[in-house]
């Protein structure tokens, strides 16, 4: 995101000094409010002019950890409780249980499959929605699982590795130090030809270690752990480094107070998901066919994706602390959403003359035009592109169908004439933005300037834009792919 550099105390408007600036000229360095904002248009781009001198306006640019954590965090159990997250609970709370049931039910050899898949699916949603978060989303939407390797195979492989960190410290205590005996239960287990066939876990005698207080204090620091581990595991960090306790200790520094708040969350939501194991065992025990299974998954799931909201608003705020996304990607405008309250005049005033028929277009453009829609239709980009270069006025380009602008900013776009692809990708976009035509002209409008402009700020603006504007379609997709972590 351009603007201003970042500013350690808030501005007051030039003109209203009891009134706090959001924006800086880049002219006259004056800075102002909303109402010293004029908002112009050309086409398809927005810009905005200083009031004063009419020179170019630049967002005040401050980073999101100037909001306090405690700040974000009030509120978030209102995260999966929409339209869209209870669909999504629905939908991932009945997989996970036709999955555990697979798991349940099927030979101790075929078992594996059905774990690994759960696993997938549960840690895929969980890292989803921390990441989904960083980038500033609100409501929850469904993960794409789309690659079973990437999707499952990889998120489950980094939740058991995070969380071995939470059991493994204090299994390798009790086995080794404490001399815990546990090779008569596992024996009893394997001799039994059932196990064999259905699979099952020892009943261990957990008395003689419950009460020790080494063990406790092994598990607390694992606890006070395993967030950073996942911090570094949703930033796309290695699994060394999430093994690394250099590593996180350097995260846990960085983040400081912040980590803590995140701590004392997440402990309330563990608070939380006893509780909610508790509910869903009583939902068991009414033994309902399907809806029992279901409805205590559902609820069993709900407090580790609220923990998730958490981590990922941790990494919202801090992720640049983590090498998550770049520094620019943190700033935001000091005033939020608030958007200028000002149109800008017309820059001359026109003198009012009598309204007059409309005349057809002079033989000149009529000719123009017509060649180039035959060249066009011919698919020829030598005639196609003198021909569309020639029209200058915003209401001749207006008579050429969008898919015809389309051509002409594909053709242009091969042939290293930007300047014309994005005249006329823009006028796509333009003359008819919901037609078929807009979202491809402005994915194609996008990588022009990423790829061959080397402008990646319009870039993932055009791309915040079609995700925003054109939802659940191709065009969306690919843009959504090509943001980010953090836009």
């Amino acid at each position: 995101m351009r603007g201003s550099l970042e500013k350690a105390i808030p501005a007051p408007c030039q003109r209203h000094p009891t009134v706090m600036a959001g924006w800086s000229c880049d002219n006259c360095q004056a800075t102002l409010c909303p109402d010293c904002v004029a908002v112009r248009r050309s086409l398809a781009t927005e810009y905005l002019s200083c009031g004063l001198c009419q020179g170019r306006v630049l967002p005040i640019l401050v980073h999101r950890s100037r909001s306090p954590l405690a700040e974000r965090l009030w509120g978030i159990w209102r995260y999966p409780f929409t339209l869209s997250g209870l669909a999504v609970l629905l939908g991932l709370s009945f997989l996970l249980m036709v999955l555990r049931w697979a798991a349940e039910s099927t030979f101790l050899l075929l078992k594996f499959l059905p774990t690994v898949i759960g696993l997938g699916v549960f840690w895929g949603a969980f890292f989803h929605i921390i990441r989904s978060t960083a980038r500033g989303e609100r409501e929850l939407d469904t993960p794409d699982y789309s690659e079973f390797f990437s999707d499952c195979v990889r998120p489950a492989l980094r939740g058991l590795v995070g969380t071995s960190l939470l059991w493994g410290p204090g299994l390798l205590y009790l086995l080794f130090i404490k001399r815990w005996d546990v090779s008569k239960p596992m024996n009893e287990l394997l001799s039994s030809p059932a196990f064999y066939i259905t699979g099952g876990l020892p009943e261990l005698d957990w008395s003689q270690v419950v009460g020790d207080p080494i063990l406790w204090l092994i598990v607390l620091a694992g606890a006070a752990w395993l967030p950073g581990v996942l911090l570094i595991a949703a930033a796309e960090q290695s699994v060394l480094t999430m093994l690394n306790p250099l590593a996180v200790v350097a995260t846990v520094r960085r983040l400081g107070r912040d980590y803590t708040r995140t701590l004392a969350a997440l402990a309330g939501l563990t608070v939380a998901l006893l509780l909610g194991r508790l509910v869903a065992a009583g939902i068991h025990w009414l033994d309902l066919p399907l809806l029992s299974r279901w409805a205590a998954e559902l609820v069993t799931c709900i407090a580790p994706f609220l923990m998730a909201r958490v981590l990922g608003l941790l990494l919202y705020s801090r992720g640049d602390e983590l090498g998550y996304g770049s520094p620019s990607e943190y700033l935001e405008p000091i005033l939020g959403d608030t958007r200028p309250r000002v149109e800008a005049p017309p820059l001359r005033v026109e003198p009012v003359v009598p309204a007059e028929p409309p005349t057809a277009a002079p033989p000149a453009l009529t000719d123009t035009l017509s060649a180039l829609v035959q060249a066009v239709e011919a698919q020829d980009a030598g005639k196609a592109l003198p021909l569309y270069a020639e029209l200058r006025e915003p209401r001749s380009l207006k008579q050429v169908e969008s898919a015809h602008h389309l051509f002409v900013g594909q053709a242009a776009a091969a042939q290293g004439q930007y300047a014309l692809a994005v005249k006329a990708l823009e006028t796509a976009a333009d003359v008819e933005p919901d037609g078929p035509s807009a979202s491809r002209a402005l994915v194609l409008l996008a990588r022009v300037y990423a790829e061959r402009m080397k402008d990646p700020e319009r870039a993932q603006s055009i791309y915040r834009y079609v995700v925003h504007r054109y939802p659940n379609t191709d065009a969306s997709r690919f843009a959504l792919a090509h943001l980010s972590p953090t836009s």
